[in-house]
């Protein structure tokens, strides 16, 4: 339990540091990145826990591993602002950023743990990445199922989160029909690309795409019971994209595995 008190006072410090003479932006940004932080803590380990054959891959000694993965995932948001305002992502790798801040500290420093952290916000996960082509045969495979893990309950996280709070960052996009490119990542069974987002609708499929990088059974359980596709669906149809989109869309999303 110690890496996990020092893995969670990293966070707190981080923390601690700016939010005293945080911008409101900034302010709010680190105290919802705070409580992300900690709800995909609580995401992975639900995960790993539901997952029999997961969980036994892991040693009783390596288990804290998985939470310790969740908690410093996403350290690196804590210091993602400058002059009072947030350096936009396209402009910051936070999965990167954290695995040097991470490799700072060789108390809770672990491969295959920076493996998962470094590709947890990418497109796919990159199984050329150093980090994880330096492993041995057995490392490499629990490097995988934690880089899967994660990725799952990051997604799941903020699924939640929208679900509770409401939908973010439309406001900036008008309202219109799917792109092409964004349809075309669908049928691929891709998740979105955001770079290709141009209208609200678009936007809202980047989170529903989500579900073509869904790993393990239960966290797509978990989406059915959200009744995510449904509900994405609905506030997709309110931006509006035309019925055509939203037909294409239904016949391309599914809670099969």
């Amino acid at each position: 339990m110690k890496k996990i008190y020092i893995a969670t006072k990293m966070i707190g410090e981080a923390y601690a540091e700016f939010i005293k003479d945080a911008s409101p932006e900034v302010e709010q940004w680190l105290t919802h990145k705070l409580r992300h932080t900690f709800g995909v803590a609580h995401e992975i380990m639900n995960i790993f826990y539901d997952e029999k054959n997961v969980y036994e891959m892991f040693a009783p000694d390596e288990r804290e591993l998985v939470e310790m993965t969740g908690i410093l995932h996403d350290l690196a948001r804590f210091y993602q602002h400058k002059n009072g305002k947030i350096i936009p992502s396209s402009e910051f790798d936070h999965g990167k950023a954290a695995v040097n801040l991470i490799k700072d500290n060789p108390e809770v420093s672990d491969q295959k743990m920076l493996f998962a952290i470094h590709e947890h916000n990418k497109f796919a996960i990159d199984y050329h990445n150093p980090l994880y082509c330096q492993l041995e045969e057995t490392e490499k495979k629990k490097a995988e199922v934690l880089a899967k893990l994660l990725r799952d309950a990051d997604k799941l996280e903020n699924i939640r989160f929208f679900s509770y709070y409401g939908v973010e960052r439309l406001g900036i996009f008008p309202q219109g029909n799917l792109s092409e490119a964004i349809k075309q990542n669908i049928k691929n069974h891709q998740t979105v690309d955001y770079k290709n987002v141009r209208t609200a609708a678009d936007s809202l499929a980047v989170s529903l795409s989500w579900i073509n990088d869904i790993y393990f059974v239960s966290t797509m359980e978990c989406l059915r019971k959200l009744h995510f596709i449904e509900n994405c669906l609905d506030l997709i149809s309110q931006r509006g994209a035309s019925a055509e989109d939203i037909d294409f869309l239904r016949n391309n999303m599914t809670y099969e595995m």
